[in-house]
């Protein structure tokens, strides 16, 4: 029997600004290893005010996207 090496899935840190009628990536950040509230206080600590009810973790196959949303500047 072959065993499968499995690979830790990278994670990106993606900061969008949310406003009204658009949407704007500000930031991407790729890490091996960070929750939702490690990105949110990243955030918070680079100036941006967070919307908390809008942030999302999204796993895909083989990459974790966290998703932080913050007000326009």
């Amino acid at each position: 029997m072959k065993m499968k090496i499995v690979q830790e899935p990278v994670i990106y840190i993606m900061i969008e600004e949310v406003g009204d009628y658009y949407m704007d990536t500000l930031m991407i950040i790729k890490t091996n290893n960070c929750s939702l509230e490690e990105a949110k206080k990243e955030a918070r600590e680079a100036g941006y005010q967070v919307i908390d009810e809008c942030c999302h973790v999204v796993p895909t196959t083989h990459e974790v996207h966290v998703i932080v949303a913050v007000e326009p500047v």
